[in-house]
């Protein structure tokens, strides 16, 4: 094919591949499917519980009085004859209707759907009144109390919640379904410490994680209480805490990053060029070339994934400056001797096609560190440099036919190779120096072992948090207590015997409350040990006593007088799960692998003395999310090290199939391992805390110096001095490209720009001293 029909295919299929790429991509913004590994049961129930846990999509909302104004011939907001629980009110008929929204009620009350599913296990009353029957049958069987039961029960049929109690009471005279709810019923009068109606729960129907719905949602909600709160002149202000909001504080980062590194990135590699080669012209060409590799790497990665996030996308800019460093090379040649660029690519095409693939290497090596959101940057990056690769060798050429080219010319770099010529020795005797210090140096590198550490900086936004919190009761969705067991019954005798020990652990302060799953789920061997006691209760004096103290009470003996046997059916969880129950339990029924997985969440408390409080209990253990973030953390250390070893080892087989020389694998790999060598020592000197990330950046530098190392010893223009500005250009541009991820707020892209742009600097500086200059 004709240079000039490349050109024209070329030009033509470039808009037609991006159209399909847009067509086809579906960007993802959820933060837990880039960082959390999905390789072990733990972890996958990590992701989960983030994604979509019952408490991560809850808001908390404060409505409290806003300030008095600061003049006094102003009126003061609090002058509105609007009670704030009656605005209150209001306001949660309005949250009420919004589409995303689940339910909401105050929090100092039961949901809804709470209060109709407790009537519902009236029936069962016999058999779930107690968490310990024997122990607390002697009281609530004692005939001697009956009357003041009846009084008590007269006075809840008079309360606003008759209706409810009525309902109940037909089934249940002696109310002792209830007695099995009282505990959960107390954790909601404690929930809202703020009083008066101001405090709100909003249960949102999207996922925790899904930013794009939960500011449409926030917005819907902020709306709402303005135009409610526009009636009583802003008398009112709203706070709101929880997941989401920090999910859409992150997004709203995260797009910003991916925007401004794109930008600075291309326009840094373009500044770099133009330096360099004096041609717009073929900028325009080099940069549509490279335009084409990231459409390629987005299109393979959006096939290959379901979702590409938008983390791979802001990572990809980064290979802008490296999808260049093929082209660089060409044109550098291309610009000193006046080849065509034709004959220059197929001079360079074995350096460039082994650099080429070390870098796809590196990249691949991402894969299999266990860490997600780099196995998508792997596939973007394979493919990205693939197309790179042949739109250098088969279109680059037609594309700079007509360009002219000033030769590039870097100051200081001939001047650094003639002086690592003339005091080779001496240089090399501080290098060898420098490897042992810094191999001595290496055992005091600091891990980071805090996975929080990698968090975005919303200093402001968890302050808000922790002031609206302090409105509401401490359950932590992050933290509770996992059952686990093959089967549902066992799964609950465990969850009951681990509520017992949760209870005491509560009285004596280790922990300040919990939420467990008695008595919506009971075990068949507790309803059974509650029916006996039952029965064995209900003697003759017992009913008799009774029915006395109703008439006492001046309530009907006939319709509340019989006492009803035990159910002879059980309270099946099957049965349960197919109520609406299953909503209720939906955040505490965790999705396991095999068999079942409960969770009991918990308020404040001591992780040591729970842990020791909850010791030798089967199938029960403490999780935190903090904890399996931190254990990742480490684990994806471990791997990037391991796949830092395997990826340099695989380096240096290619290197060898090609070179047949030792040597000169030897040379080639030494530039880039000592710079990792020194970076590492480096940092455990100045005791910085190095996490997987720093790992994984200097396993992408050593890719790309490898490149350096292969142009440098191969140096197939027969000019070193033209090979080693190559080079440096080439440099340049990784840094540029790189460089611009230091502009980024989420901490993964400043730590992959410092550790790559160090690698890449270093291991270049390294390249004339430690490959001895080759001969023209």
């Amino acid at each position: 094919m004709s240079f000039v029909w490349r050109k024209r295919w070329f030009i033509l299929l470039f808009p037609l591949l991006l159209a399909v790429t847009v067509w086809q991509l579906r960007v993802e913004t959820d933060l837990n499917a880039f960082f959390t590994a999905t390789d072990d049961e733990d972890s996958r129930l990590l992701s989960g519980l983030l994604k979509s846990g019952e408490l991560s999509r809850r808001y908390m909302l404060v409505v409290e009085k806003a300030e008095p104004a600061n003049s006094a011939s102003e009126t003061s907001p609090t002058e509105s004859p609007l009670s704030l629980a009656v605005f209150s009110a209001r306001l949660l008929s309005q949250f009420a209707k919004l589409e995303d929204v689940e339910q909401v009620w105050p929090a100092d009350q039961p949901p809804r759907d709470w209060i109709d599913a407790v009537a519902s296990y009236a029936p069962y009353q016999a058999r779930i009144f107690s968490l310990n029957p024997e122990q607390d049958g002697q009281e609530l069987f004692d005939p001697a109390k009956l009357a003041a039961k009846a009084e008590g029960l007269k006075q809840a049929l008079l309360s606003p919640q008759g209706s409810f109690v009525k309902a109940i009471a037909k089934q249940d005279p002696l109310l002792l379904s209830l007695n099995g709810f009282k505990d959960l019923q107390g954790q909601f009068q404690q929930q809202a410490k703020l009083g008066d109606g101001g405090a709100l729960i909003l249960q949102s129907r999207p996922a925790a994680l899904d930013s794009e719905a939960h500011t449409r949602l926030q917005a819907a909600i902020r709306a709402s209480f303005d135009s409610l709160n526009s009636e009583t002149g802003g008398a009112f202000r709203l706070s709101m805490a929880g997941v989401p909001v920090f999910s859409v504080a992150a997004q709203s980062e995260i797009s910003q990053d991916v925007t401004l590194v794109s930008v600075v990135s291309s326009l840094a590699v373009a500044l770099v060029f133009i330096f360099l080669f004096h041609s717009f012209s073929a900028l325009h060409w080099v940069m549509m070339v490279q335009g084409a590799s990231f459409v390629i790497g987005t299109l393979a990665t959006a096939l290959v994934f379901q979702d590409v996030h938008s983390l791979t996308l802001a990572l990809g800019a980064s290979l802008i400056g490296i999808s260049s460093d093929y082209p660089i090379h060409v044109m550098v040649h291309c610009a000193k001797h006046r080849n065509t660029p034709l004959s220059a690519v197929r001079l360079l095409w074995p350096s460039l096609l082994m650099g080429g693939l070390t870098t796809v290497i590196g990249y691949g090596a991402l894969g299999f560190t266990g860490f997600p959101g780099f196995e998508q940057i792997a596939v973007f990056a394979v493919a990205s440099i693939a197309g790179s690769l042949g739109l250098t060798r088969w279109v680059l050429p037609a594309l700079l036919t007509h360009s002219s080219l000033h030769a590039a010319h870097l100051p200081g770099i001939g001047a650094w190779v003639d002086f690592c010529g003339r005091h080779r020795k001496l240089l090399l005797g501080l290098f060898g120096v420098g490897v042992i210090f810094a191999g001595l140096s290496l055992p005091q590198i600091r891990w980071m072992d805090d996975m929080q550490n990698l968090a975005m900086d919303m200093d402001l936004l968890k302050r808000q948090d922790a002031t609206v919190r302090s409105h509401f009761s401490s359950i932590e969705p992050g933290r509770f207590v996992l059952i686990q067991a093959d089967d549902w019954e066992t799964a609950l005798q465990r969850s009951e015997a681990a509520e017992r020990r949760l209870k005491a652990l509560k009285q004596a302060g280790v922990v300040s409350e919990y939420h467990g799953l008695f008595p919506w789920l009971v075990s068949e061997q507790l309803q059974t040990e509650n029916a006996k006691v039952y029965q064995r209760g209900l003697t003759p004096e017992f009913q008799q006593a009774w029915k006395a103290g109703l008439s006492k009470a001046g309530l009907s003996v006939e319709k509340l007088g019989t006492l009803f046997p035990a159910s002879a059916e059980p309270l099946q969880p099957a049965a349960v799960m197919d109520s609406p129950v299953r909503h209720i339990l939906s955040g505490q029924m965790l999705a396991g692998q095999n068999g079942v997985m409960l969770s009991l969440w918990l308020g404040e408390h001591d992780p040591d003395q729970l842990i020791e409080g909850l010791a030798g209990l089967e199938g029960t253990r403490y999780f935190s999310q903090k904890d399996q973030l931190d254990h990742l953390a480490g684990k994806y250390r471990d791997r990037s090290l391991v796949m830092l070893g395997i990826g340099i080892g695989v380096m240096a087989l290619f290197i060898w199939l090609q070179q047949r020389d030792l040597r000169k694998v030897f040379l080639t790999l030494l530039p880039s391992v000592a710079s990792v060598l020194f970076i590492f020592a480096t940092w455990a000197l100045m005791g910085e805390e190095v996490s997987f990330l720093h790992v994984i950046g200097l396993l992408l530098s050593v890719s790309l110096c490898v490149d350096y190392g292969i142009f440098f010893i191969d140096n197939r223009g027969r000019d070193a001095d033209v090979t080693y500005h190559a080079i440096a250009s080439s440099t340049l541009t990784t840094i540029a490209s790189f460089g611009a991820l230091g502009l980024g707020k989420t901490p993964t892209l400043p730590i992959l720009a410092l550790s790559v742009s160090l690698g890449v600097t270093l291991g270049f500086l390294l390249c004339p001293l430690l490959i001895q200059k080759p001969t023209n």
